[in-house]
């Protein structure tokens, strides 16, 4: 069962299987869009099966404590998913840290959605992980995402060269930091 997370406008949910058609349309409507900033996904992930499977996975990597999934939508509008983010790789002691992703659907640019749908799942993680340190990496062109980045409070603190496979060749990204400064030992 996903878990419900409200914010100002936003609908915040889990990872759940009922939610994998409205995934899948939000991701094939925006498979054009996504392909320039993220790493190509296989024919297979634009199915409604592929979709099912994904959360079936996001839920038990969740559960295990490994990663966490959240996906958004405008409080009026539940059945149109408009995001998403993920934080993975949740390490333990003595790491406590998480890498985290995001985007947004592309008509929805620009409306300050994906900042506020971050923080709100940035506020729930830390109230059931112990994360210390969020990690984020992002495209140097990518200027709205860097500028999502630094309105939640993350501190750019450098290059990873040639870090992550897109559209065929490798592509720096800048390396975002974000210290949970009310984590307590």
């Amino acid at each position: 069962m996903s878990e419900e997370i409200y914010s100002e406008r936003l609908l915040l949910r889990t990872s759940d299987p009922a939610l994998a058609a409205p995934i899948l349309s939000y991701y094939s409507r925006n498979r054009v869009f996504f392909s320039t900033a993220e790493p190509a996904f296989p024919e297979e992930y634009y199915t409604l099966s592929y979709q099912t499977n994904m959360q079936l996975q996001e839920v038990r990597r969740m559960e295990n404590g490994q990663s966490a999934y959240y996906y958004f939508s405008l409080l009026h509008e539940p059945e149109r998913i408009i995001g998403s983010m993920s934080f993975a790789n949740i390490r333990k002691e003595p790491y406590l840290s998480t890498v985290f992703g995001y985007d947004v659907d592309e008509e929805e640019q620009g409306k300050g959605y994906t900042t506020e749908a971050c923080s709100a799942a940035m506020k729930h993680l830390f109230t059931r992980s112990r994360i210390h340190r969020v990690e984020a990496r992002v495209l140097p062109e990518n200027k709205a995402s860097i500028r999502v980045l630094e309105k939640l409070g993350f501190q750019y603190e450098g290059i990873e060269r040639s870090s992550i496979l897109i559209r065929g060749s490798f592509h720096d990204h800048l390396r975002y930091g974000y210290i949970n400064e009310d984590f307590q030992l």
